[in-house]
């Protein structure tokens, strides 16, 4: 048997009705087969709960796992307030897990996730499955994503994929939420590790530009900046927008930032960005992840032709991933700050997509971070970027 897989979607502001439609549709996409797993995106309008507890009710014993979100999309289009499923029927082994406490304890969190992890293993070295990878969604305000994804890399085994995104709720940045197997939480994490015969594609691009002027983070707390070359944190993105003419605030300054954020250099080279998530009165940035003492910076600017063209090219290197085998599905973890930059432009990043995987089921969501860690990639936790995932038919 080789994985199918069909996609739902529903913007009915009623919670139980979108979550039926949205099952209903999927499940009339695999035309017969029973699902074994389900990926499940819902805008933090639903009580996640409910919308998994229907995903359970209509098929019983599923492995499934869900988040809230900064926006939905499938192969459709993109909606807002909505519902989205992909449901998987497969011969690839499937272990859930679920953690609280990503913030206060990453490792302990990572350890919960990949409980059934070994026992899973074993099944698939026995039906002659290699190749693994995780999808984890985790809580986008704990600042912890970037531990947890290398926590899960040490719970689990060498050259292990893992992928997915940071929940949302819609930019109010007030509480997201994750849930797995009937149980939903804030400060957490879900997980499904998969164990088939085929290597699963990644592909990473983001298309930012940086700030031809170059910092330094001269006091850092985690995922916490206090100051940069010396000066209050803020004050760097407090002259970047009196430059363009914008008078702003830690109070007011969510946006600003969240459409300008911070490139980190290794080496004298752009390798990832970091999504500044708020400022408060005392000048501190508080981050979707850690930010070591030291670290070069600058601030990272979008032009919606270059960051569609970014999301093309991660869609092409996922294909490329796949050795030449066909996709039986594709998810995206796009971040929400590039939907607010692209604006009324952000269906374009899905329809670059969708021209390279033209007949492929996709399920995506705007997040608060992206997760991608795959072999010769060390880094895995990322902002500002389009993650492409082609799951093998």
């Amino acid at each position: 048997m080789s994985t199918r897989a069909a996609t739902g979607q529903s913007a009915d502001a009623r919670t139980d009705v979108a979550a039926e439609e949205a099952m209903r549709q999927a499940l009339a996409g695999l035309a017969g087969e029973t699902p074994s797993a389900a990926i499940v995106f819902a805008s933090p309008k639903h009580k996640l709960p409910r919308v998994l507890a229907a995903v359970d009710a209509a098929v019983p014993g599923i492995a499934a796992i869900g988040c809230t979100t900064a926006g939905e999309f499938t192969e459709r289009g993109v909606i807002r307030g909505g519902i989205v499923v992909l449901l998987l029927a497969t011969e690839m082994v499937v272990a859930r897990g679920l953690a609280t406490g990503a913030k206060i304890d990453p490792e302990r969190a990572a350890a919960l996730l990949c409980e059934g992890y070994a026992d899973a293993q074993k099944t698939a070295t026995s039906r002659g499955f290699p190749a693994s990878t995780s999808v984890v969604l985790v809580d986008g305000l704990s600042g912890s994503g970037d531990r947890i994804v290398q926590a899960v890399l040490r719970a689990t085994r060498a050259f292990q994929q893992v992928v997915g995104g940071a929940a949302g709720d819609e930019g109010q940045f007030l509480a997201t939420h994750v849930g797995a197997g009937g149980r939903v939480t804030s400060d957490g994490a879900a997980a499904l590790h998969f164990f088939g015969p085929n290597r699963w594609g990644v592909g990473v691009d983001h298309g930012l530009r940086p700030d031809p002027d170059r910092h330094e983070v001269t006091r850092a707390d985690g995922n916490v900046v206090l100051e940069i070359d010396g000066k209050p944190a803020f004050e760097l993105y407090r002259a970047h927008a009196k430059a363009r003419g914008v008078e702003i605030t830690p109070g007011t300054a969510g946006p600003y930032m969240i459409a300008n954020e911070l490139g980190l250099f290794f080496l004298g080279e752009l390798r990832t960005a970091r999504a500044p998530l708020s400022a408060d009165a005392s000048g501190a940035i508080h981050c979707a992840a850690d930010i070591p003492e030291g670290t070069t910076i600058a601030i990272l600017d979008g032009e919606p032709d270059e960051m569609v063209a970014a999301a093309r090219r991660a869609a092409q290197e996922a294909a490329q991933g796949l050795g030449g085998r066909e996709a039986a599905a594709v998810l995206v973890f796009d971040c929400v700050c590039r939907a607010t930059i692209l604006a009324e432009q952000v269906s374009r990043e899905l329809d670059a997509i969708r021209s390279v995987f033209a007949k492929t089921p996709i399920a995506g969501f705007f997040t608060y971070g992206e997760i991608a860690r795959s072999r010769g990639r060390l880094d895995g936790w990322h902002n500002t970027t389009a993650v492409v995932v082609a799951i093998p038919r």
